[in-house]
């Protein structure tokens, strides 16, 4: 059994003084009610503060959900690497200058270190392939898996301590009807976006939603519900609301985080993924088949509908089915364009102020059809992108990114590949914190330490 810090009330925590008040000898004075609602909040504070309260078992399930919380069962999936990456120098397959003329960074000033590789579960008998992975929040993230075509199998895994030495593996959970397409978080809850076999449900796809706390996953009162299209192609937790994308023929939902109601919904073509641009109060949408670029005013749902403020075209995002997603820095949308590799929008007025072709699949001996760059991740001046079975790359900015003036043309130089001996086709990367966070698919997570002279 593992022991978490629950929700605590009041009554709880009065019924624990009257204990310790019953306990205490006969003679010993009782204390006033001001002291009483002293002692109750100091109970609130301690209690809040130990993880004792409540006893998550190891393992349970309702025979659709299984969730683990042994950490020591979990661990034999994790492994503590602490190994330097090589990053290949730019060539055919990849050119060394993109766009504009600044003098390039050298690959030798960027140090990636492998901290931790995790190992997809099994579920059913089934590997699993890392999908996507949540924002870290408050030093932990959360990983999600799907299973390429049928059946309907997947997992998410939550992981603690992503910036240290040694992340851990907490708690997973395995959904035995659902493949999971993406993964959110907020403080009490995690969101998986979903598509599911389950015959109740009009489509496939849905948004399950399970309680989460510092120690672990609880099976107790999570909710699944069902929405328009054959997935849930992205979730992202902003504030009170939740934003979830679904593809052909569906929507973009804004829903209540308090009880997942509707509060607003809006029609959008294969739409892929969500994202939020805190610093101008806007909700970003990536779609595909053509590409376009849906800009949304944050949390303003006119009769249950949503505040459209522009769309923007761009060439690329034609893979049907495919994954593209969108990044915010700098009021500029970082868009992974598939065959198009990324480009770099400004918001205010769609202009196009950068780009990164995608690597060349004849010079990598690969087919074009598994190099699509369907991921791409900034912080500061770097880059990081996901190229599907072409692995990782890097590149560079002169400046930092989010301190650029939106329009102005941005240059962007390629330091190279990141070699990895068993990466699979990577499917999403998440860099912030001098993290990188990679989902390779078959190869799972893995966690690389970034330094910069």
């Amino acid at each position: 059994m593992k022991h978490i810090c629950g929700m605590l009330v009041s009554e709880q925590v009065s019924n624990c003084v009257d204990i310790l008040e019953k306990a205490a000898p006969s003679d010993r004075p009782r204390p006033s009610p001001g002291k009483r609602s002293i002692l109750m909040l100091m109970g609130v504070l301690a209690l809040a503060s130990c993880f004792d309260q409540v006893l998550l078992p190891d393992v349970a399930t309702d025979g659709r959900l299984t969730v683990t919380n042994d950490e020591e069962a979990l661990a034999e999936r994790l492994s503590y690497v602490e190994e330097d990456i090589p990053i290949d120098p730019p060539s055919s397959a990849s050119p060394a200058l993109f766009s504009g003329a600044a003098a390039p960074p050298t690959a030798s000033s960027v140090k990636l270190t492998l901290v931790a590789e995790l190992t997809p579960p099994n579920v059913d008998g089934q590997v699993v392939q890392a999908t996507a992975i949540s924002p870290p929040r408050r030093f932990t993230f959360a990983v999600s898996y799907n299973t390429a075509g049928s059946p309907f199998v997947g997992a998410v895994d939550y992981v603690i301590n992503p910036f240290g030495l040694t992340p851990r593996l907490i708690s997973s959970v395995a959904f035995s009807d659902s493949d999971v397409s993406a993964v959110g978080l907020d403080d009490d809850w995690f969101y998986a976006a979903q598509a599911t076999g389950a015959s109740t449900f009009a489509t496939p796809a849905a948004i399950e939603r399970l309680a989460v706390g510092s120690s672990g996953i609880l099976l107790e009162n999570n909710d699944r519900f069902d929405l328009t299209s054959f997935a849930a192609t992205s979730v992202l937790a902003v504030g009170a609301v939740v934003y979830v994308t679904t593809g052909d023929n569906g929507h973009l939902y804004a829903l209540d985080a308090s009880d997942m109601t509707t509060l607003g919904q809006y029609p959008l073509t294969d739409a892929r993924w969500v994202a939020h641009d805190a610093d101008n109060g806007r909700i970003v949408v990536v779609q595909g088949t053509p590409g376009r670029i849906s800009v949304f005013q944050e949390g303003v749902f006119p009769g249950g509908s949503m505040n459209l403020l522009d769309e923007f075209p761009f060439t690329g995002a034609n893979v049907p089915q495919s994954k593209s997603t969108v990044e915010v820095l700098g009021g500029k949308a970082f868009i992974a364009g598939g065959p198009d590799g990324v480009l770099v929008m400004c918001l205010d007025n769609g202009l196009i102020v950068g780009s990164v072709p995608r690597p060349d699949p004849a010079a990598l001996g690969l087919d074009p059809s598994v190099v699509v760059t369907n991921a791409v991740t900034v912080d500061e001046d770097l880059m990081f992108i996901s190229n599907g079975e072409a692995g990782v790359y890097v590149a560079a900015g002169d400046a930092d990114f989010a301190s650029t003036p939106c329009a102005a043309p941005l240059n962007i130089t390629m330091l190279g590949h990141l070699r990895f001996d068993d990466l699979q086709s990577v499917n999403h990367v998440d860099y912030e914190n001098k993290r990188l966070l990679i989902a390779a698919g078959l190869g799972g997570l893995k966690i690389v330490r970034i330094n910069v002279n």
